[in-house]
């Protein structure tokens, strides 16, 4: 028996927590599988289980490998994917971490037909605004995010906007309005704590940084505190548009926000891009905003 074989079972018993019911779920007699795994601890000479009655639990070089072995197994479930593609229509789950307003904007409207078309696929939708650790995670696509994707990911543009600096009308008619950009410095501002500390976006050549009078974890918080007169927000033009055209907030100091900044998906980098992958993108990106 291979070692990917037995790292394999070891995953199997880790998550069961029981020889007997692992031995079940994998149609085997509990002696084959108990050996198997002191096998595994022979050939490593390593104890990876502390056996407590009936329960087994993990020591601490079991967790460890626990945590690479489930990374060993998404690499091989996606290896076995890519081989089936060539003649399958795509199947497995997606695991899919999204910004909520391309979500809403793009995922969303689209998605029942998405499933009809490939009912093999099992779509699974996160709403973050961050990032997510994509081994970690064992995320398959990112959509709608504007940082730098590391060496490991690729990374696409899906769309291009500029910043806009802005708060209410009450806000101004109590603080005055800023002319300049050190005219900042005595106002109030709003940032999502992801961003703290980080410079304001603007144009080449500008450089300032705010203090956050208020920090939050959502920008739909930052534009609702921005519209009951908390303090200026700077976001991208899609997520202000209908606000400022309604007149609820603002725009201040236009010429110096940043202009043609790029938005992105990111999947990892495969040599060949996984069918479930590809049919996602060409289905809901590939028509998007720009």
């Amino acid at each position: 028996m291979s070692d990917l074989h037995r790292f394999e079972l070891f995953i199997y018993v880790a998550q069961a927590t029981s020889l007997t019911a692992a031995a079940d779920a994998l149609g085997i007699t509990k002696a084959s599988l108990s050996k198997q795994i002191k096998r595994l601890e022979s050939d490593y000479q390593v104890d990876l289980f502390a056996r407590q009655g009936q329960r087994l639990h993990l020591t601490e070089q079991g967790r460890l490998l626990l945590s690479q072995c489930l990374r060993l197994k998404k690499e091989l479930e996606d290896t076995r994917a890519i081989c089936r593609q060539f003649n399958e229509e795509p199947e497995g789950d997606l695991h899919v971490v999204v910004f909520d307003f391309f979500a809403r904007q793009l995922i969303y409207p689209k998605i029942k037909s998405f499933l009809e078309t490939y009912p093999k696929i099992k779509l699974v939708i996160d709403t973050h605004e961050r990032m997510p650790d994509f081994n970690r995670e064992q995320v398959d696509l990112a959509v709608g995010f504007s940082l730098t994707a590391p060496a490991e990911i690729i990374q696409r543009r899906m769309a291009s906007t500029r910043y806009v600096l802005c708060a209410s009308k009450q806000y101004f008619a109590e603080n005055g309005m800023p002319h300049t950009l050190e005219d900042l410095s005595r106002h109030h501002y709003i940032e999502h704590k992801v961003r703290s500390a980080q410079p304001l976006k603007l144009n080449a050549g500008y450089k300032i940084i705010l203090q956050p009078y208020l920090l939050l974890n959502s920008v739909s918080a930052m534009i609702e505190c921005a519209k009951e007169g908390l303090g200026l927000v700077q976001l991208p033009l899609y997520l202000l548009e209908k606000i400022l055209a309604q007149g609820e907030l603002i725009e201040v100091l236009a010429e110096y926000q940043a202009t043609g900044a790029s938005v992105y998906y990111y999947y990892p980098k495969y040599r060949y891009v996984q069918a479930k992958v590809r049919k996602f993108i060409d289905f809901f990106l590939e028509d998007a905003i720009n």
